[in-house]
């Protein structure tokens, strides 16, 4: 029991630090790109140090080295959707939307996985969907660049799902998910990499306050808040996680609220508030059908 405490303790603190992500995102003055490549190339790279350390391979078969490998690509898009997302969009809607991840997994589990969605997740999903189209709504009059950063969101859950799918698949568990994480982390760092050097954006000219953020955003909401639910999903159960991890838009919004002066309009709360009560119901349908093991850490 004491050690279930400890479990839960660990994720209590992995949200919580990634609620901070976004926050950390808007004060780093650089190109998304950028962000995304800074923040898992200084995560990864102290994993890596360990892993070489331990001398022990990162997967046990080809496959699940293939399988890792798709699953850090996926990260990388997911990263740089949700980082431009939340550069050119109000952090509620951006945080909000992009939390609808295991949602899309709901969906995809049937035709991918041949596991049935039962239809109480079917109905969170129309909740869902509902909040979220409040929440785009409420931006129609905002002008193209916020509608982008809405669709952004969306491509970043979109992501997001396709990157659990495939965790799915690998099965994280107690025994690997470390090395599952520094795999995934440093194949999504390469790819992000390339994507700045393909863009023509600059690794360096940037100001040390925004290099400090690139630190902290790997340090904190990276390699402390994501590997933290990441080893959640091999100690808690799955649908556990999953709704623990819905407290991130909440403490997202409330930071942007107090550090930003961005506070939510009532429509962006109401939006918001229907997305999450859509994902906790729809989660609570899929419980039963055990389609929710890798749903955790929508904003990865």
């Amino acid at each position: 029991m004491h050690g279930r405490r400890f479990d839960y303790a660990i994720l209590a603190l992995g949200v919580a630090v990634v609620s901070t992500a976004a926050l950390l995102i808007r004060e780093a003055a650089a190109p998304a790109l950028v962000i995304a490549a800074y923040r898992l190339c200084f995560a990864s790279a102290p994993l890596l140090l360990f892993a070489a350390a331990r001398k022990r391979p990162l997967a046990s078969t080809r496959a699940k080295a293939a399988l890792t490998a798709l699953a850090g690509v996926l990260l990388a898009l997911h990263f740089v959707f949700w980082v431009s997302s939340v550069q050119q969009t109000s952090v509620a809607t951006s945080v909000f939307l992009v939390t609808a991840a295991p949602l899309f997994v709901a969906v995809a589990s049937g035709p991918l996985l041949g596991e049935r969605t039962p239809p109480r997740a079917w109905l969170g999903i129309a909740i869902a969907a509902a909040g979220a189209a409040i929440m785009v709504g409420d931006d129609l009059g905002a002008g193209g660049d916020t509608l982008r950063g809405d669709l952004f969101a969306v491509l970043g859950a979109l992501f997001a799902a396709a990157y659990f799918l495939v965790t799915r698949r690998v099965q994280t568990n107690e025994s690997n998910w470390l090395s599952y994480v520094t795999l995934a982390y440093s194949v999504a760092a390469v790819v992000l990499v390339f994507g700045v050097a393909a863009s023509g954006d600059g690794f360096f000219g940037y100001s040390g306050r925004t290099y400090l953020f690139f630190v902290l955003l790997a340090l904190g909401p990276q390699l402390v808040g994501h590997t933290a639910v990441n080893r959640s999903l091999g100690y808690l159960p799955a649908v556990a996680v999953s709704i623990a991890v819905l407290g991130e838009p909440v403490g997202a919004t409330l930071l942007a609220w107090a550090f930003l002066d961005e506070a939510p309009s009532a429509l962006e709360l109401a939006g918001g508030a229907c997305l999450l009560c859509g994902v906790f119901f729809g989660l609570g349908g899929a419980r039963d059908e055990t389609n929710v093991a890798p749903l955790a850490d929508a904003t990865l």
